[in-house]
């Protein structure tokens, strides 16, 4: 989550802070229990911000459409409030922030511009106000460093790193900034620094599969194939014990393992996987799921398995 520490009092900070530690270890059914019980204890946006991060982060862990509506519905009463004080214009941000990432997932790059652009205007303005919130650094450095990227300007690439570790600094951001650091890292040929922060990342939060696939990927772009491969080995343990039901969700962790043996020059293990990505997606019944079993199916097609 980005919030920012001035905004808010000490037992809203605290309560935020036991609540992140439920979502991004992907424990979601205590994290909405405990949503509830701050029902009229905590303002009522920064409940509804907290729940917009959590639909994003369960429907993406789980690979489903589900609660989809729900989303739009929570990011349209956010993104609609007045901009009246530093408050509502932190909400605000906030929902175009995870709305940007929403969409990004989904591959609508201009739903994903335009909330992405709205964010990024109301963080600028937020700093303005107190350039020592740390937090506001996230978003305008991994914004700064996308155009240093795009330019192939050194600079502005560095300015934004920089101003991403200083959001290490913030109350909300450090795990995020972690990880915003293994992709601009990683995008910046450094993959060695780039997984060292997605090892960060997962100290933080040890029971998470989402920090997981980044340190899988960190691993990847390092070259380091074995290890990848025994980070899905976890990833595919923690989901047959947690959600053993969801079959499209083993088939994209032996999808990304056989591209993997495949890169080891293994072939027979990597066909094996493959295989076993395509059984499972075709068993996946969940009309919520069939966009995502739909896209491991042509991934797949593109290594000769059908």
């Amino acid at each position: 989550m980005i919030l920012l520490f001035s905004v808010f009092k000490d037992f809203e900070i605290k309560a935020v802070d036991s609540l992140s530690k439920l979502l991004y270890n992907e424990r979601f059914e205590d994290f909405e229990a405990s949503l509830r019980g701050f029902t009229g204890k905590l303002d009522g946006n920064l409940l509804r911000c907290l729940k917009l991060a959590f639909l994003e982060l369960y429907m993406t862990d789980n690979l489903t459409e589900y609660r989809r509506e729900e989303f739009l519905a929570l990011l349209d009463t956010l993104v609609s409030l007045p901009q009246d004080n530093l408050r509502n214009k932190v909400f605000v941000a906030v929902a175009n922030s995870v709305g940007a990432i929403f969409y990004g997932r989904r591959g609508d790059i201009l739903n994903a511009l335009s909330l992405g652009n709205m964010a990024f205007n109301l963080f600028n303005e937020i700093r303005a106000q107190n350039p020592e919130v740390y937090d506001t650094y996230l978003p305008l450095g991994i914004y700064t460093f996308a155009l240093g990227y795009i330019s192939f300007s050194r600079g502005k690439k560095e300015e934004g790193i920089n101003m991403v570790k200083l959001s290490e600094n913030g109350i909300f951001t450090k795990p995020l900034a972690y990880t915003a650091l293994v992709y601009m890292y990683s995008f910046d040929k450094k993959p060695g620094i780039a997984v060292k922060y997605a090892k960060m990342s997962l100290r933080m939060f040890p029971q998470s599969r989402t920090f997981r696939w980044i340190l899988a990927y960190a691993y990847r772009e390092a070259g380091m194939y074995k290890e990848e491969v025994g980070v899905y080995r976890e990833i595919l343990e923690d989901i047959r014990r947690r959600k053993g039901e969801c079959k499209v969700c083993l088939a994209e962790v032996f999808l990304r393992m056989g591209e993997a043996y495949r890169k080891m020059g293994e072939k027979d293990s990597a066909r094996e996987n493959f295989e076993m990505a395509r059984d499972l997606a075709k068993e996946e019944r969940d009309p919520y799921r069939q966009k995502k079993v739909q896209e491991i199916l042509k991934n797949l097609s593109r290594y000769g398995v059908k």
